[in-house]
Formats: C-alpha cells, structure tokens, sequence
C-alpha cells in the first residue's frame, strides 16, 4: 500500500482559510454488468438537466443571477443529443457504466484539444453532467451515496462543478479542493462569487483520502493539508488574518475622495463580465463599468448571438449597474476568444462589419436596456476611423429607430494600427480607452496567451511611447481617455500611467481597493518625471527600477 503525504499544492483561484472534514463528492465508479437500457440512460440525462435548471433557478431567487446562469451551461449540455446519443450507444457494452464513463470522457478530451481557452473549459462541465448521469445510473444498480455529511466538510474531488458549491451552500460546506480546473473554471467563478475557499490543481493523490479526514485548505496560500498539526493551523490561519486585515485597511478607504496626494482628480472603474461583479465593483467604492466583456455568454456558440440574447445576457448587468455610467465592449470575438461559427472565418472587429445584422442586433439589445444607464458603446480591435464610423452610424440608426436618448461611441485603442490613426480616431469617437493587454503584445511581437506576457511589460518604452501619443491626442481633441488594461493596476505600471497623463482606469473587481490605496499616494509631477525617464530606458525591467526606485507606495 502506497503511504499518502499529507500536503498538496494547488492554485487558490477563491481566497480564505478553512479546516473540515473531508467528504469526496465523485465516487469511483464500481463495476457493473447490470444492464442500462438506453432509454434509460436518456431518462438520466433529462434528470440531471431538471437537477441542475433548479439548482440555477435556487440560485437565482438567492440573487446569485450570473451563478444560476453558470449552472444552467450544464442543463443545456445535459441536453446535447450528441452526448445523449454516445452515451446511450456506450451503455450497450458488458460494463455500461465505464462505457457510458469513456465516451463522455471522449467528448470532453475533443473540447480540451481545442486551443481556445475558455472552450477548453466546458470540458469541465461535460464531466460535471456525465459524472451525474453515472451516478443516477449507479444509484439504480449498486448504490452511490449522493448525501454529504451533515456538519461541516469541505469537497474533494476529481473535477468540482458549478452545482456542486451551489447544491451544499448553507448546509455545512466550508471550503472545496480539486484536482483539475483553474481560475477561470465555472466551479472557481462560483467559489469567488459566494465567498468559497477552493483550491485547484491538487495531486490526484488527495482523493486516496478517506471521507472525514481533517483538511486544511488555505486558498490564500494555495496548499492543502491532510490531518494538519496544530501548529500549522495556527500559522494558515495567521496568515489569512495577516491577509485580512490588508483587505480591511485598503478597504477602509472606500468611500473618500479619489484625488492623488498632489490633488488631482482620478476616476478608477472596473471591468466585469456579470451582475456579481457589479455588485462587488460597487461595493468597493468604484464609480462605473469602464468594460462590460459582452462576448463571454457566447464563446461555445454556433451562430451569431440574437437581439434576445444579447438582452438575456445584459439585463440582469445592467440592472445591477442602474445609475452607473457603463461602458458596454461590442462582441470581441477574436484571439482566444473565437466561438465555434467563426472558426477558420474573419475574426474580430471585421467579422462584425461583415455581418451587419449581428451588429445591430447587439446595439439594439444595449440601446433599448441601457435607457435607464448612462451607457456607452465601445468598439474593439479598431484600426481605422471608416471602421469606427461604420458602427457609428449603425448606432444612431438604432437610436433613431427606437426614439433613445444618444449613445456615446468610443474606440477601444489596443493595436499599433489604431495608433497610428489616433488623429482621425478622435474625429470620430466620444471617447478613447487604451487596452493595454493586446497593445503591448503586438508591440512587443507576443501571443497575449504567452506566459511572457505580463502587465508589467507595458512600462517598455515603445509601448509607453504609443500611450503617450494617444493620451495627447485625446487631450489636444477633447476627448475622454481611460485605462481598461491589467496595466492599470499593477504597481509599475500605474505610476507610469498616471505620469503619461491617464486619470481614469478600470480594473478587475478585487484590484479597486488596492488600486484606490496606490493612486490616493500617487504625485501627479512626480510621475510625469519618472515617465520621462523612462522613455529613454532600454526594457521594461529598467523601467520598473527605475519607478521602484523613485517612487514608493507603502502598502500595508
């Protein structure tokens, strides 16, 4: 018999610190040579589906909108009639329950070949649904046990899901660790959005362990440990108070004045993708949506998004941001995010303006919700003003068709093209917000999915050359400017920013509080001369002793 360590490494991908007891929700299949009629493996799969649209439903009525909608992905999977369908055919084997196993376990290793990353994903919902159909089989036959323990525990297991946090929410879950997944997993959005310690990445060794065994899951520092001693609970838990108190210090300063040290003004917006990032965003003090990602609902998609659903995917967003200025990015189909329908197609800005009736449909859906918002359209990927005029002029036909107040359009300035066009960009957008992710990779010749591929690559010079251009090009026409880049949050870069004239940026939800604490330090002036300095730097790693050197924020 092999003898288990007792501490695993893994990702935090949802903060905190918690010590339970073990119980491993996905039982190892047993052996069965019960026979599965295929009418019968279909009866399971509309089961599981019925399950998981009330878990979302549950969900919903909890106000967890945008998790019930990440629950809801595995019912319309669990009604997938290829997967049904190669299922059924599995089950006719001598041993149908690992036949049923194998074949959706074939279709889930077709979704993680594919080089998309958000599509490599869904493999994980595939197994979710194929894990609770084999289970229901199996209940039939030779009894899994599907009841948690009732007191506290935390889930372990091969692949946790999204319903799997949502089904044991306030009935003694603490914390959940598992072995594959990451931080942009169903399971970790969840985790995130209803306060779950979870780690990912775990050896598979962890689900040796035997049900009730002492766990400590310190997602904080992203380890797990099996029948910690007490000392190494009082540390992990030291830890995460040290960690805690961070939080409450930055998060004291919610609510004053967004000025720098020297006096001037900043807005700081944050970047979402679901009504729970609104409400968190809101919660720490931030004063709008700078970037509404509208493209994720749709990334497994095989057609263009309709007008309702678009509306379906907006309205419980910008509902949650009544009152707020949103700023609404049209579909970004492009670079990793390519859905199905447009494989081996145009991507991007141009797949919009080839198909005029997608776009409308979109600004539709965003012109008649965002009546009672402050809402704006951005475009993405642009490189020429024709390209920014032509949805332009597609946006005020909208407006005049449905008798709307105005939208505002703007330019999503992230390649060297539009750059170089920013003179004439200006003559058309309302506005201009610099993505500094894509801009610094095309400059710096990286794939944005490149582990090189860092925020703090955009303090090289010749990226910060270019953002120096459009910050003044902005200023001289009059228009906004604001940051929706990781660049605006990370200490090197901000101050960088700030020096190049930036005053307003948007940032993710968990970085507002941190990013507030920094720019209330920052000298306007002082910035201004450290960005003149480091134009004539040679990298980006000089750049960024050169700020670490000449300017210093005290953290707590």
């Amino acid at each position: 018999m092999t003898t288990l360590t007792n501490r695993w490494a893994g990702s935090g991908v949802a903060a905190g610190t918690v010590v339970a007891a073990s119980w491993r929700v996905d039982r190892p299949i047993p052996v069965s040579t019960r026979p599965i009629h295929p009418d019968e493996v279909g009866e399971a799969f509309q089961t599981v589906a019925a399950d998981l649209e009330r878990v979302a439903a549950r969900a919903r009525e909890q106000g967890r909108t945008s998790a019930g909608d990440i629950v809801a992905v595995g019912a319309i999977i669990a009604g997938d009639p290829d997967l049904v369908d190669a299922a059924r055919r599995a089950a006719e084997g001598d041993d149908p329950l690992h036949g049923i196993h194998d074949a959706i376990e074939s279709y889930a290793l077709v979704l993680e070949s594919l080089p998309d990353e958000t599509l490599r994903e869904r493999a994980a919902d595939v197994r979710q649904v194929g894990r609770r159909v084999i289970e229901r089989l199996a209940r039939t036959g030779t009894g899994i046990s599907a009841n948690p323990p009732a007191r506290r525990f935390v889930l372990v297991a091969a692949e946790i899901g999204p319903a799997d946090l949502l089904e044991h929410l306030g009935q003694g879950l603490a914390g959940a660790v598992s072995v594959r997944g990451g931080a942009n997993s169903h399971a970790a959005i969840v985790a995130r959005s209803v306060g779950l310690p979870l780690v990912m990445g775990v050896d598979p060794e962890i689900l040796d362990l035997t049900d009730d065994t002492a766990l400590l899951v310190d997602a904080d520092a992203g380890f797990v440990v099996a029948d910690p001693a007490d000392e190494e609970i009082a540390r992990a838990y030291a830890a995460s108070t040290r960690a805690e108190q961070r939080r409450t210090v930055l998060a004291a300063e919610r609510g004053l004045a967004h000025v720098t040290v020297d006096g001037q003004p900043f807005t700081l917006l944050c970047n979402v993708a679901s009504d729970t990032e609104v409400r968190v965003g809101r919660d720490s003090g931030a004063t709008g949506v700078g970037l509404l990602r509208t493209e994720l609902p749709f990334l497994e998609a095989d057609r263009w998004p309709t007008e309702v659903d678009h509306r379906r995917a907006l309205r419980p967003i910008l509902g949650e941001a009544a009152g707020w200025p949103v700023t609404v990015r049209l579909l970004d189909f492009a670079n990793d995010k390519v859905p199905p329908f447009l494989k081996g197609r145009p991507t991007g800005l141009q797949a919009l303006l080839d198909n005029p009736s997608a776009l409308v449909a979109q600004v539709r859906a965003v012109v008649e919700l965002g009546r009672g918002v402050d809402v704006r359209i951005m475009v993405p990927m642009v490189a020429t003003a024709a390209e920014l005029r032509a949805v332009r002029t597609a946006v005020d036909a909208v407006v005049d068709e449905l008798n709307a107040p105005s939208v505002r359009v703007g330019a999503m300035v992230e390649t060297v093209a539009a750059v170089a066009a920013i003179g004439q960009l200006c003559e058309v957008a309302d506005f201009l917000s610099i993505g500094t992710n894509d801009l610094t990779s095309q400059v710096l010749d990286l794939d944005r999915t490149d582990p090189r591929a860092r925020p703090e690559l955009t303090a090289h010079p010749r990226v910060l050359d270019l953002i120096v251009r459009v910050v003044t090009a902005a200023r001289l026409a009059g228009r906004a400017v604001s940051v929706c880049g990781d660049a605006g949050s990370h200490p090197t870069t901000l101050p960088l920013l700030i020096g190049a004239g930036v005053r307003a940026v948007s940032v993710a939800c968990a970085r507002i509080d941190e990013t507030r604490y920094r720019l209330r330090r920052l000298d306007t002036a002082r910035c201004a001369e450290v960005l003149a300095e480091a134009l004539g730097a040679r990298d980006a790693e000089e750049t960024a002793a050169l700020v670490r050197d000449r300017i210093t924020v005290a953290m707590p």
